[in-house]
């Protein structure tokens, strides 16, 4: 890559800041306390490309933002891996929900099995069967992470106990599958494991190099394969049809990128043969997406012709 391709490309990214800054719409997602610590202003971007070159741009771009749902790719990736798809696909259905990432009536209605993986059901249904007691499934976790993130990752202990005492409506997802047989073992374990994943946390940039794996077909910059092809093409098109819920085919027209969000502002999105990029703004729209990241990935895929239908 030549010095006028590395300029173009943070020229865009410095670009898409300054235009998602103009919006201030949305708000903190108000069910977990402690994210609403986080400045509302904030916003950060970051790009990691298959080569390696990385482009980081924002207000502070080394601020460690709470994972949230971005971290069901963890869990997800790790049992596919280790499980193989046939398994992880009996636990776990992969199809679009069109509702809201913590739809009772969905499960209810549709069950026992959860829609995808995405949802919070489903990432609740795969952390059952992480191996091992709690340690050990946290060890687990951690060890995913860090190969995933290039780096280890961090459990925020503060976001965690946030997690644990408002999260009611999971623990009703979780009884609900544990009743119906679609989860097995202690539930209350299996909720911790999940609070623990949620609870992640990790910076834009070092939040790029998982989606990066996953544009390069699972191989890192420096030639060394990380996770398997066939569970890079499964996951990216899992988070092209289900990764931002209830409008992940809007997120899909808008951008071309497949696309995970959390709660917390981070979306990560995979522009498949170039980067992943990572984008985070704590104001977020009702269906839990960052409206900043929005703007900012619309901006990126459109200057830089990332959209991957483009020709």
């Amino acid at each position: 890559m030549n010095k006028q391709e590395i300029q173009a490309i943070q020229s865009v990214l410095d670009e898409a800041i300054t235009v998602a800054r103009n919006d201030h719409s949305g708000a903190h997602a108000a069910y977990i306390p402690e994210l609403a610590s986080v400045p509302p202003e904030l916003t950060n971007g970051a790009i990691t490309l298959i080569d390696g070159h990385k482009f980081i741009a924002g207000d502070v771009p080394d601020h460690a933002f709470s994972l949230q749902s971005v971290a069901k790719l963890i869990v997800l990736i790790g049992l596919l891996e280790e499980c193989g798809a046939e398994k992880v696909y009996s636990w776990v259905r992969v199809e679009p929900s069109g509702d809201d990432f913590a739809s009772l009536a969905r499960l209810d209605q549709f069950g026992p099995t959860p829609s995808n993986p995405m949802l919070n059901a489903g990432a609740i249904a795969l952390c059952s069967h992480v191996p091992g007691h709690m340690e050990q499934r946290i060890s687990w976790l951690e060890n995913w992470a860090e190969k995933l993130f290039g780096k280890p990752l961090s459990i925020n202990q503060k976001v965690f106990s946030s997690e644990r005492r408002t999260g009611d409506r999971n623990r009703s997802l979780a009884y609900l599958m544990k009743s119906t047989g679609s989860i097995e073992g202690n539930v209350e374990e299996t909720l911790e494991t999940y609070f623990c994943l949620c609870a992640f946390e990790s910076s834009v940039v070092q939040a790029s190099y998982l989606p990066m794996l996953l544009a390069n077909g699972g191989v890192a910059p420096d030639g060394a394969r990380i996770i398997s092809e066939q569970t890079a093409l499964a996951v990216v098109a899992i988070m092209a049809t289900c990764g931002l819920y209830n409008e992940s085919g809007a997120h899909l027209v808008r951008t071309g990128l497949p696309g995970k969000s959390g709660v917390s502002g981070m979306v990560l999105a995979v522009a498949s043969g170039y980067g992943g990029i990572a984008v985070a703004s704590p104001r977020v729209n009702p269906k839990g997406t960052s409206i900043r990241g929005e703007i900012m990935l619309t901006h990126i895929a459109k200057n830089l012709g990332w959209h991957f239908a483009s020709p």
